[in-house]
């Protein structure tokens, strides 16, 4: 279940799936639209990264990456810091005390999420809920 806290975060960190979903006009995106609506709509430096990387393998032509350059400006694009670097190590380090892996970008964009106190928006809760404290929006979690 979605947790109230959760839904109470004034700011959402939205994970690279998401981001693709509502640049898409995903079907996918309409479960997270009302959650989104009147919140600061953050995105990780990672997911930029991951966004661009998939843009450029499928070949995107110079106007889509417009389109999605533009469409960024949408969320504010929290960036790596010092701080978010230590958060980043302890998430792994307790993720492997449990026997647990988490993608390196992955962990990169629960840091972020918790460093700089977001809920996060997913479609992958499999890859956040080891992850203490971490408060997710996700469709299978409501």
């Amino acid at each position: 279940m979605i947790s109230q806290e959760a839904l109470g975060k004034s700011r959402i960190l939205c994970d690279t799936d998401v981001i693709s979903y509502v640049f898409n006009n995903h079907t996918q995106a309409q479960f997270f639209t009302p959650y989104l609506k009147n919140k600061t709509l953050a995105i990780s430096f990672m997911s930029v990264a991951q966004l661009y990387y998939g843009a450029y393998h499928a070949d995107w032509a110079t106007s889509k990456l417009q389109r999605l350059e533009n469409y960024l400006k949408n969320y504010v694009i929290l960036p790596y810091d010092y701080s978010v670097c230590l958060k980043w190590a302890e998430i792994r380090k307790e993720l492997e005390k449990d026997r647990l892996v988490i993608e390196q970008g992955d962990c990169w964009i629960a840091a972020s999420a918790l460093k700089y106190d977001c809920a996060l928006a997913t479609n992958n809760a499999r890859h956040f809920t080891p992850i203490r404290n971490l408060l997710l929006i996700c469709p299978s979690l409501s």
